[in-house]
């Protein structure tokens, strides 16, 4: 019975959107890889945050100065800066002490991780939301194409009923009756379009793509969303901890604050400024050269106020780890459950499926149009047909929708 669904699914929405170009969940997904914009963009944080760990490895560069002697008052000269004239050149170069720069190229090493893990995170919520949209659209085009064929039929009827009504042959009140059927399809058509709409809108966003596209997944695709789930919500949130990018951030944070904390207390211990000067007359000596060491004195400023900020977002960061973790957990269990119920309703509706229901359909649109059954009965039936058709598909698109949660809550593949 599930093969018989699978392969109706493939079939109907092949043959309602059969002059556009179709596409397959993998390729879709391929394609999203290529072209997604949002991820284009994100990659250029990775990027960036490469290039400060570029920057954190470079030392201040050398200072150097120069002295010339501008007036010479003792023999009138001006630039006297000749054999027997005063110039001056000095280097110094900034030393750093404490690990300082040890700590903050591995702060800048840490937030390449956590760009990387934004990167994934952003991809699987788009993945996401791309595959919940892949197949709300679907399953609503299923729902469409029986609409369409309900309101074609009853087209047909209407026209005819009411040349007949004209004619005195049947009460206009049936012809009313049938404008009412009529208008219901036509509404709940319109209802169903306007979500596709919303949900095409959000896969072009996803896709890049100006140009629409026919989803027609394939037999093997779909038959993944029709299998039991064995794995249990213990195992579900193991997979989740060592999976998910979210919950790696947050422990990349914390590390961060570590390393931060420690450069913090870092630059509390002075650097030192080595240097050399070279002095032709203003010296003791002729022609002088002079080594010269600074050092400030940590007296007023021991970057006490950066210390205990950084400790306290150390400890900002250690509570909200432990809270992302606890919301992974529920996340995952509410998953959980949710595939539960709808694989419940997928087994009642499979099991119970009439595999002649379309047949059944023709079967009663003939009898009522040879008058063998009333208007009443006919209209019932109409009105039923539609709304278990309309309930099926969104059972069905309501498991896939929690298959897709197991996936996004898990980070993994699970169907």
């Amino acid at each position: 019975m599930k093969q018989i669904v699978v392969f109706f699914y493939v079939f109907c929405i092949s043959s309602f959107l059969a002059a556009q170009t179709p596409l397959s969940l993998s390729s879709c997904e391929e394609l999203f890889l290529n072209k997604n914009l949002y991820l284009l963009a994100e990659e250029f944080n990775i990027t960036k945050a490469e290039a400060n760990v570029i920057q954190a490895k470079l030392w201040e560069n050398p200072y150097f100065s120069t002295e010339l002697n501008a007036i010479n008052p003792q023999d009138n000269r001006l630039f006297d800066v000749g054999a027997n004239g005063q110039k001056g050149f000095a280097i110094e170069q900034l030393i750093y002490l404490g690990g300082k720069k040890k700590n903050e190229v591995a702060f800048a090493r840490i937030n390449v991780a956590i760009r990387q893990a934004e990167f994934n995170d952003l991809l699987r919520q788009l993945r996401y939301q791309l595959r919940v949209s892949y197949f709300a659209i679907f399953y609503d085009y299923i729902a469409i194409a029986t609409l369409e064929k309900q309101i074609s039929n009853l087209d047909s009827l209407l026209s005819a009923y009411t040349i007949q009504a004209a004619k005195n042959n049947v009460s206009f009140k049936d012809v009313v009756r049938l404008q009412s059927l009529y208008l219901n399809l036509k509404n709940s058509k319109s209802d169903l379009m306007q979500e596709i709409f919303e949900e095409e809108k959000k896969l072009a966003i996803l896709l890049s793509q100006n140009e629409k596209v026919t989803l027609t997944p394939l037999a093997e695709e779909l038959s993944q969303y029709q299998k039991q789930l064995t794995t249990t919500s213990d195992e579900l949130i193991k997979i989740a901890s060592e999976n998910r990018p979210d919950l790696l951030i947050h422990e990349l944070s914390v590390e961060a604050s570590q390393t931060n904390l420690r450069l913090q207390k870092a630059l509390a211990i002075p650097n030192v400024t080595v240097g050399a000067n070279y002095d032709q007359r203003g010296g003791a000596f002729q022609n002088q050269i002079n080594l010269t060491l600074g050092i400030p004195l940590p007296i007023l400023n021991r970057n006490q106020g950066n210390i205990k900020v950084t400790d306290a977002e150390l400890q900002q960061s250690n509570t909200q780890k432990e809270l992302h973790k606890l919301l992974v957990n529920q996340e995952v269990m509410v998953a959980y459950n949710k595939h539960k119920d709808a694989y419940e309703n997928h087994l009642f509706i499979t099991k119970n499926a009439n595999p002649a229901f379309e047949e059944i359909f023709n079967s009663v649109t003939l009898n009522f149009q040879k008058r063998n059954i009333g208007i009443m009965e006919f209209t019932d039936f109409v009105e039923s047909y539609n709304e278990t058709v309309i309930q099926y598909n969104k059972i069905q698109k309501q498991l896939t929708n929690a298959c897709e949660e197991i996936n996004h809550s898990t980070n993994s593949t699970i169907f």
